[in-house]
């Protein structure tokens, strides 16, 4: 018995690269061998991805590398942005801005409900690609998830709107040209947008005629974050507030079970 107690205390002692031989990986989604496996430590992304043979019909644009050691900076995010429109929406009750408090309550309540996926966005997981540029084949972590979403067909616009829209993506259509179909609030910030593409890349769009950007096409699966007036909300958010809205939407997956 005394030999075994020191045996497990030299593993526990000598840490993971000891007593661990492998890490575990799971893929799903649309590919044809859905599940977890176990790959030698230092793995690389197109080890699963390849072994889970990804259906043509996958999304590669949408597809998300998700990490569990992401999650906690990522729930520490919505967290702080959770508070930051709860101190907008009393300041606005306290200045008697209705429309921004309105506004702002009904977004937090949907912001809330939103799930810390771990997502590393701007990942590249075709598997082919992978195999052929060593730059983007990161090495996997124990516990990672590879997600492959089928195609989608329309887009989302949140954030300072009447209601939040999903509108069907058309293609060539500028990002601003959707809001004609999901209308503002008086609480937008009348300048810009925030677009969100299905890889999570974020991209501010300038809307105003005075600062008019080139159009902006969207993708598939993409999101338009309208944000709350900067001006109007100067005091209770920081000059980031918006930009880690629209970054915090990037970390969310595509038509996936246990996503909204």
């Amino acid at each position: 018995m005394r030999g075994i107690a020191l045996f497990s205390l030299l593993v526990a002692m000598a840490g993971p690269s000891f007593a661990q031989t492998g890490v575990t990986v799971t893929v799903d989604g649309a590919v044809a061998r859905p599940g977890s496996d176990v790959y030698p430590a230092g793995a690389r992304l197109s080890a699963p991805a390849l072994a889970a043979g990804v259906s043509p019909d996958a999304y590669l644009l949408g597809a998300a590398w998700l990490q569990p050691a992401l999650q906690r900076d990522q729930l520490r995010l919505r967290a702080g942005l959770e508070y930051e429109l709860g101190a907008i929406r009393r300041q606005a009750m306290a200045k008697g801005q209705e429309d921004l408090s309105i506004g702002a309550a009904a977004f937090q309540r949907w912001f809330a409900s939103l799930p810390v996926t771990g997502r590393r966005t701007l990942s590249a997981l075709d598997p082919f690609r992978l195999e052929v540029t060593p730059a983007d084949n990161w090495p996997v972590h124990d516990g990672d998830r590879l997600f492959y979403p089928t195609r989608p067909r329309d887009i989302r616009v949140v954030g300072a709107v009447n209601e939040p829209c999903r509108l069907p993506q058309v293609g060539f259509r500028d990002a601003r040209d959707y809001l004609k179909d999901c209308p503002v609030s008086k609480a937008a910030d009348p300048n810009m947008i925030f677009v969100v593409q299905p890889d999570g890349a974020v991209f501010q769009q300038n809307i105003a005629l005075w600062n008019r950007d080139a159009p902006r096409v969207l993708a598939p699966g993409a999101w338009i974050y309208v944000p709350f007036d900067n001006k109007a909300i100067a005091g209770a958010a920081d000059d980031d507030f918006n930009h880690d809205i629209a970054a915090f939407l990037a970390t969310q997956l595509l038509n996936d079970e246990g996503a909204r």
